[in-house]
């Protein structure tokens, strides 16, 4: 099942800081931490985050005995440089990973030149695995990867069922991929196969500290042939349950939000079930006192199979529908249950706060672009206002919202800058969530602060201030592409409040 990279060294000195600390603070203190990181699900895809029609009462739990982040993003708007900046809390400019495979696009489409981008991590890149594998810490990574071809050439001691490809080719075997499992029965659901492999690793290593990276493929779609043009597949009798019940809500005339996909809404469902293995696993080994659980996506949810509303966008875009994503973080004795925390939190923590956790040095300090999350988890403060950045400089696309662009978050306001035109657009998202109403004339003094921050970051990152002029621009082509592909609606006007208060939340 796992593929493996065992240690010859003693390990017992290594963990000893941990072991000690498990004596000095009791139960309480983390030992282990299990990351599950979700594929492609929407920041409001699940029934804390108030869907009307997804039903997820394993993460719902989770948020009851944790802590849930309203303003929590991922690290990128794509998987492959979210999944790059969690695992390594580096910005694309580190490692050169900036979208999915490739540039996004034909280069007559735009009229700047892209940076060029890095299909996968250069070979041997370090990520926290690497750490923790160094200091004794067993780790594993189950699921999907599409980082490298193998998990195991960065850090990773064991690996289960992941590589390069970022979807499957099949939700039911045979699969077909040569890493996913060959030796099972015709039909087998692979999520079953991730499940099998998470618990087997906990049951493993009940008795010594640990890092489980979990990430599902659910909910992102497959990829399609002509005998099968469905994207999404999930097992017929909890499609069957969405469609009963999305029939009797239409009956009663009950409005389901726009989450009105029943595949999708299995697949979620089917998502949820993963998490609530995991945890029922925790809990039957008495393990649940002293593993922190962490639940993020890896950017926002698709409008082709869900809604996003209220906030604009979706999965590739800057805008809060591509970025926003849910964050539910647990841990009995240390992080207050039922708490919502509204400070604005990236991708990009995750890195340091497993380095805190368990103790390690991150390997290069200065290229860690995301702050420990411990101050907020386990004592209730703040990090205070700071700057949350997304650099995309990476499609040819000519829509300015599709095309190299990045974006930055101080506060409560939200700057983006599109590298095509060299132009602006301010919002205000305690005001305007959905930012529907661009403030860049309206506030000139806001407008200059925060463009001024953007130029610190980019200097201090070492990110392109603006891109090249494209001399093979092709404008006819690029308005016969806009004129099939639309921009995004534009939601109507929410504040931040009004949101949260349909959800259930109270805005701060």
């Amino acid at each position: 099942m796992f593929q493996s990279r065992h240690s010859l060294r003693s390990r017992i000195l290594l963990i000893l800081p941990l072991l000690i600390g498990t004596l000095l603070h009791g139960e309480s203190a983390i030992r282990n931490v299990v990351l599950i990181h979700v594929d492609d699900l929407g920041w409001r895809d699940l029934g804390c985050m108030g869907s009307p029609v997804y039903e997820t009462p394993h993460i719902d739990r989770l948020a009851k005995e944790g802590m849930l982040f309203t303003d929590a993003y991922a690290a990128a708007p794509l998987c492959t440089p979210a999944r790059a900046g969690l695992l390594t809390g580096a910005q694309p400019t580190r490692h050169g990973i900036y979208t999915v495979v490739k540039n996004r696009g034909t280069p007559e489409l735009g009229k700047v030149i892209p940076l060029d981008n890095r299909h996968f991590f250069a070979k041997g890149y370090p990520t926290i695995a690497n750490l923790l594998t160094e200091a004794g810490i067993r780790n594993s990574s189950v699921g999907k990867w599409h980082l490298s071809v193998n998990p195991l050439d960065h850090g990773f001691e064991e690996q289960a069922h992941g590589g390069y490809s970022g979807m499957p080719m099949n939700y039911f075997a045979p699969y077909e991929l040569p890493y996913l499992p060959k030796d099972v029965e015709d039909g087998k659901f692979l999520p079953d196969c991730l499940r099998e492999a998470g618990v087997a690793f906990l049951e493993a290593n009940r008795d010594q500290p640990f890092f489980l990276y979990f990430s599902t493929y659910l909910p992102h779609d497959r990829y399609t042939n002509e005998f099968d043009p469905n994207p999404l597949q999930a097992p017929q009798a909890t499609v069957g349950k969405y469609r009963d019940k999305l029939r009797q809500m239409k009956r009663a005339k009950e409005d389901h939000g726009g989450h009105n996909n029943p595949f999708y809404a299995a697949m979620i469902e089917e998502t949820d079930k993963s998490v609530g293995v995991l945890l029922d696993k925790l809990d039957e080994l008495g393990l649940d006192q002293n593993t922190l659980v962490i639940f993020i996506s890896d950017n926002g949810g698709q409008i082709e199979y869900t809604s996003n509303l209220p906030l604009r966008g979706e999965k590739g875009s800057l805008y809060e529908a591509g970025i926003r994503v849910p964050l539910i973080v647990r841990m009995p004795g240390k992080v207050p249950p039922g708490a919502i925390n509204h400070e604005p939190v990236t991708g990009f923590d995750i890195y340091p706060t497993l380095c805190s956790v368990f103790q390690v040095d991150p390997l290069n300090p200065e290229e860690v672009d995301g702050n420990d999350l411990s101050p907020v988890l386990f004592e209730g403060k703040s990090l205070g206002e700071r700057n949350l950045l997304w650099n995309y400089p990476s499609h040819w696309w000519p829509l300015k919202e599709r095309g190299p662009r990045s974006a930055l978050r101080r506060g409560d306001w939200k700057l983006h800058h599109f590298y095509s035109d060299n132009s602006f657009e301010l919002y205000n998202l305690r005001e305007d969530i959905g930012e529907s109403e661009d403030l860049s004339r309206e506030e000139p003094a806001v407008l200059a602060r925060m463009k001024q921050a953007l130029a610190g970051e980019y200097d201090r990152i070492g990110a392109a201030r603006t891109l090249p002029v494209n001399p093979n621009y092709d404008a006819s082509a690029a308005k016969a592409w806009l004129d099939a592909n639309p921009p995004y609606p534009v939601p109507p006007e929410t504040s931040t409040a009004d949101a949260f208060k349909a959800i259930g939340w109270r805005a701060e």
